[in-house]
Parts: C-alpha cells; sequence; structure tokens
C-alpha cells in the first residue's frame, strides 16, 4: 500500500478523533466540526463514540492537533495542510515502531 493510503486508514482516523473531540470540548456544535473538518455530521459522531480510530496520538501529537483546532476556531476551518504535516510525523512514527 503506498503512505497516503495507509494513512488516510490509519492514521488519518486517530487525527480527526483528536480534533473532533478538541473543537467540541471547545464549545463547536457537532454540524459546526463537520464543517470545518469536510466530514459527515455522522463521521462525527463516530468519532465521538469512539468508533472509528485505532491508534493513538502522543502527548506531543495531541497538543500538535489543540494547535490545529484553535487556529481552525480563529478561520472557520481546519486547514488541510495541518493535517498533512501532523499525519507525515506520525507516519514516520510509526514506522520507526515507536507507538
Amino acid at each position: 500500500m503506498m503512505s497516503c493510503e495507509v494513512s488516510s486508514r490509519r492514521i488519518l482516523p486517530a487525527i480527526r478523533k483528536e480534533l473532533v473531540a478538541v473543537l467540541v470540548k471547545m464549545g463547536k456544535k457537532q454540524n459546526e466540526v463537520a464543517r470545518m473538518l469536510h466530514i459527515t455530521p455522522a463521521a462525527v459522531t463516530q468519532y465521538l463514540k469512539g468508533k472509528r480510530a485505532k491508534i493513538s496520538l502522543t502527548r506531543e501529537e495531541k497538543s500538535e492537533v489543540m494547535k490545529i483546532a484553535s487556529n481552525g476556531m480563529k478561520k472557520g476551518s481546519v486547514k488541510e495542510k495541518d493535517i498533512c504535516h501532523l499525519c507525515e510525523r506520525m507516519q514516520s512514527r510509526l514506522h520507526r515502531g515507536t507507538k
């Protein structure tokens, strides 16, 4: 599998799960979170219920998610390039075998 394909199946859901949780905690409604992340409201619900995402983020990665969420709150949308940057770092970590 290509690296982006692996990321879209394993890493991106973990990032989105954290982003959803953070944005909801910051006071955003589920529909707003869905719009900000360009996902469906049903996906937001599944992330909140823990039905998606099998890997965990490190403390540093969670801190990065907080920054991405804060920037998204200011701008009204989460930047895809910020998510890609974090995804690449996580991909590197997982490739090295660090859980």
